[in-house]
């Protein structure tokens, strides 16, 4: 009876030792973070330059769902995405000529300007597969997912000259044919550009700032000569609880 009592007693002290050496259920974290990141754009037209640095922002809400005791998790929740494109060539819209169709497309600027950018903005849910370590101010991170996207706002602003007809003037008399101002305006209802998006996303990094990455699995425009275009953004991203 009294090795009884012993085995039972060793028992239970054996599983209060393997009780005090499991790891505990991790807590959620990572539930809102800001992205600062630029656009290396790929299959522009051989006419079109862009700037170097094309900047971008992305703000994410997620809910993040440990997945039991392990260092792995689910995340899933909404994102805003804000894209913008600065080159010497603007989004405007081409009117009808007989044989080819209404459409909006990039045309090369003729006059002076400071600034000339396409803006897309974006509301997404994004759903990631997530790996971190649990030391909480040195956490070492591997995150992978997807994400779907509905355009929300697209806008054109343009700010240099612009050119107006002026009625009668013609080479023949040497009288001037246009009028240069200086305009600064934005245009919004663009057309063909796609209303939906799906990308692949990555994020890896120490600590609070992370590396990020998209690329995108959708085209962004439709039936223009910017049709193989697309983005692929690379960035940091601030965890900021």
């Amino acid at each position: 009876m009294k090795r009884i009592g012993f085995l039972l007693f060793g028992l239970l002290i054996a599983a209060n030792s393997l009780q005090a050496f499991e790891p505990s259920r991790m807590h959620p974290s990572d539930r809102f973070i800001v992205t600062l990141f630029t656009d290396s754009w790929q299959g522009v037209p051989g006419s079109m330059d862009l700037k170097t640095i094309q900047r971008g922002i992305n703000i994410s809400a997620m809910q993040d769902m440990p997945l039991g005791r392990s260092n792995f998790s689910v995340a899933a929740g909404l994102e805003f995405s804000s894209h913008n494109l600065y080159s010497d060539h603007r989004y405007v819209y081409h009117p009808h000529i007989p044989g080819t169709p209404e459409k909006y497309d990039f045309a090369p600027i003729r006059h002076n300007y400071d600034k000339n950018k396409l803006s897309l903005n974006y509301l997404e849910v994004p759903v990631q597969f997530r790996y971190r370590t649990r030391e909480l101010n040195r956490t070492l991170r591997f995150y992978a997912g997807m994400k779907a996207g509905y355009l929300v706002n697209g806008h054109t602003k343009y700010e240099g000259e612009a050119s107006y007809p002026i009625p009668g003037g013609t080479q023949f008399d040497m009288l001037p044919t246009e009028l240069i101002r200086e305009v600064k305006f934005k245009e919004h209802k663009l057309d063909n550009i796609a209303d939906y998006r799906i990308g692949l996303t990555a994020m890896v990094g120490y600590g609070s700032v992370n590396l990020h990455l998209y690329y995108p699995l959708t085209r962004f425009f439709e039936e223009n000569s910017a049709r193989d275009m697309y983005p692929v953004s690379l960035g940091l991203s601030f965890i900021l609880f």
